[in-house]
């Protein structure tokens, strides 16, 4: 990971709702841009990890630009799997639900085949998809089977993120009855 790369992902932390924001939006709007200055020669991770602090400035239209070009730049289904996941978000953050789930359907799809070391990551954001989509049973399943796989993966932050997410969809479920 660059120096901006990492940069980034330390001025970016995902709220109680799961969405991710900006711990200092001036401070990364320009580290972001001054990245964006120089796209064409960027990497493929770099451009992407660019694209992802533009989701958590709000900034969904550029984020959608910039991550769809991180998808074509992807020359690994590892690369390609992350980037379609961050383009779905930059699609469902704004509420463009529509747009964003045969995204996040093209990564999952990837994933089983090509990169099943990732699979996780996909299920997960297409679940909090789900959540928005409004079709929290769905999202139930989908995050109880990613709640498996991480566990198995044994990083206690992925846990926590997912515990989050599938708790937010049971209570998206709503009181059961008997």
């Amino acid at each position: 990971m660059s120096a901006e790369q990492q940069q980034i992902a330390e001025l970016i932390a995902t709220g109680n709702d799961g969405r991710m924001y900006a711990t200092e939006p001036e401070r990364l709007r320009r580290l972001v841009h001054y990245e964006l200055a120089r796209e064409a020669r960027l990497s493929q991770p770099e451009l992407r990890q660019a694209g992802v602090g533009l989701i958590a400035l709000g900034d969904h239209t550029e984020a959608q630009r910039v991550l769809a070009a991180a998808v074509d730049r992807a020359a690994t289904p590892h690369q390609r799997v992350a980037a379609l996941v961050n383009l779905g978000d930059a699609f469902r953050y704004p509420g463009e639900l529509a747009t964003a789930e045969p995204l996040y359907e093209q990564a999952i799809e990837i994933a089983r085949a090509e990169s099943p070391n990732i699979l996780h990551f996909a299920l997960q954001h297409y679940g909090k998809h789900l959540i928005d989509a409004r079709r929290p049973h769905l999202a139930v399943e989908v995050l109880t089977e990613v709640l498996v796989m991480r566990q198995k993966l044994g990083d206690p932050a992925l846990i926590a993120s997912t515990q989050e997410a599938l708790s937010a969809a049971r209570a998206a479920v709503g009181p059961r009855t008997i």
